[in-house]
């Protein structure tokens, strides 16, 4: 399940390259690296000339010539979602720095990715970025973290973002930074045909009536909690409603009752198993006398009862595989034009070092005695200038031109652009539509109520109260909303939908509120 969280740290002086060398793994960190947690990717840009190739020079600067108690860099921690390959949360990340940071700040990054609790990934990033910002004007290590001269900036150091801004203003700042990073996370899932959305909101702006559970890490030393909490996170991948009633039982009760609900809700899960073996497998004896017997009379095994297309809901306005598919022709424009655009780029330098190539090989090639001196000096300066071009090129080959290809677009084909926007629009609403709900997977049932059916999906809610998605295509006929069914998924994710067996959509209802009230009785009693 992708996470959501953004957190934006400030380092005081002294710290900042430690802590360099630290997301690095570089220094006496380096032992460390992939023996805990995996270093997967890092880098660096917008350094000055004297730090481009060794970027933790910057920040021993930094952390030598900033005034006291001054803050040497500003860093964001970010969850990555688990459902991107390593290469897919590298390009996140850099499209997050491009957006956030671009040419104005010097920065160094770095992507480490250590086991989570349930044994899977846990990928995060640190981004740190120096406030002071680039101006053009080169300054050697002494001048750049001086004070900046507004009169004289040649005279000063770099200017610092964001001073003087008020606790307000920059709470404000914190908030639309997370919405921008909500959308930009969310693009990328998007793009890489995964359903997994993340939220920036709060439980409480998410309508969800419950304290967040946190536990120390103190407390997660404790073997017992350790394997409790493991338990408590694949029952979230399993079943929602599962994992909300475990952790209803974990903040008021011991260890002990944990483990004898857990055993409980195995036991009754198996003795319902075996129910509709027993169901599927003999043949349904006839009903005598309803009223002479405590017994539930056993239902014949449900048939499949087709929607007739006349009653089945019409879908109006894109669906989510409509603009998936518009997102995929649009992102493969935005790369064909980011090529186009690089390749223009990149001729000016390419003809500026064949030229200086020429020169100096004329220089090299002249034997003469007479003006070496002068020639050879001609040669370390046509060289020089040859490295700067150079390095520029590879700059530019090396730079992310999708933001401009996505302007470059945006101008010349505004029809393609606006037709781009309303599939990201009908993404977001997706998002949002199925956010807080259970992903229908292959090989299972899911029994209840379909309670909404449109152009985003099929939304269910079982007697538990959760909330179950399915896509549009699983279905061969869609269900109406008031429907109550089982739709039993096969191994390639197609739904067949059969009526809902009433006895047990009246056993799960009396579960679950006995549940709640051992709650409710274990709760007083503690």
């Amino acid at each position: 399940m992708a996470i959501a969280r953004l957190s934006v740290g400030i380092g005081k002086k002294g710290k900042a390259s430690p802590h360099a060398q630290y997301i690095a793994r570089e220094g006496k960190y380096a032992k460390d690296n992939n023996s805990l947690e995996k270093l997967e990717h890092t880098g660096h840009g917008n350094m000055p000339a004297w730090a481009d190739h060794n970027p933790n020079y910057f920040w021993q600067s930094a952390d030598e010539h900033e005034r006291k108690n001054g803050s040497t860099y500003r860093e964001h921690v970010i969850a990555l979602p688990r459902e991107l390959d390593s290469d897919q949360r590298h390009e996140l990340i850099k499209d997050w720095i491009a957006q956030e940071i671009g040419d104005k700040h010097a920065y160094q990054y770095a992507i480490h990715n250590p086991p989570a609790m349930d044994g899977k990934e846990q990928p995060h990033a640190h981004i740190m970025f120096s406030e002071r910002t680039r101006d053009g004007i080169e300054r050697d290590p002494d001048q750049y973290f001086k004070r900046y001269n507004g009169k004289n900036p040649e005279r000063g150091g770099a200017k610092k973002a964001n001073t003087g801004m008020k606790p307000a203003d920059r709470k404000a700042d914190l908030l639309a930074q997370r919405d921008r990073w909500e959308q930009t996370c969310n693009a990328h899932l998007k793009r890489a045909g995964r359903y997994q959305r993340i939220s920036m909101k709060s439980l409480k702006e998410q309508g969800i009536e419950r304290e967040p559970t946190n536990f120390t890490m103190t407390q997660l030393k404790n073997p017992e909690i350790k394997d409790t909490y493991k338990s408590l996170l694949e029952a979230k991948e399993q079943d929602f409603q599962a994992k909300l009633d475990i952790i209803e039982v974990l903040e008021g009760t011991a260890l002990v009752e944990i483990n004898r609900q857990i055993r409980l809700k195995e036991q009754e899960k198996k003795a319902e198993q075996e129910k509709v073996k027993e169901r599927t497998q003999k043949p349904v004896e006839p009903q005598k006398d309803p009223q002479a017997t405590n017994a539930i009379p056993k239902a014949p095994k449900p048939q499949i009862e087709p929607i007739k297309p006349a009653n089945a809901p019409v879908i109006e306005g894109q669906t989510v595989k409509e603009a998936l598919y518009v997102g995929q022709g649009f992102d493969e424009m935005v790369v064909q034009t980011a090529e186009r655009i690089r390749s223009e780029a990149i001729e000016p330098y390419k003809a500026d070092m064949t030229r200086l190539s020429a020169e100096y090989k004329v220089l090299k090639d002249n034997n003469s005695w007479l003006g070496r001196g002068k020639r050879e000096k001609q040669m370390r300066e046509l060289a020089t200038e040859y490295h700067i071009v150079q390095r520029d090129y590879n700059a530019v080959k090396e730079y992310d031109f999708t933001m401009d290809a996505k302007k470059h677009i945006e101008q010349i084909d505004p029809k393609a652009h606006a037709t781009h926007e309303q599939a990201m629009e009908t993404l977001n609403y997706h998002a949002s539509f199925r956010y807080g709900a259970a992903q229908a997977q292959a090989g299972r049932r899911y029994t209840g109520e379909i309670i909404a059916v449109n152009r985003l999906g099929v939304m269910q809610k079982t007697p538990t109260g959760r909330k179950v998605y399915h896509d549009l295509d699983s279905f061969e006929t869609l269900p109406n909303v008031g429907d109550k069914v089982t739709a039993i998924y096969n191994k390639d994710s197609k739904a067949e939908l059969v009526p809902a067996d009433k006895a047990e959509l009246t056993r799960q209802i009396q579960q679950v509120e006995l549940e709640r009230q051992q709650s409710k009785d274990i709760e007083r009693d503690r």
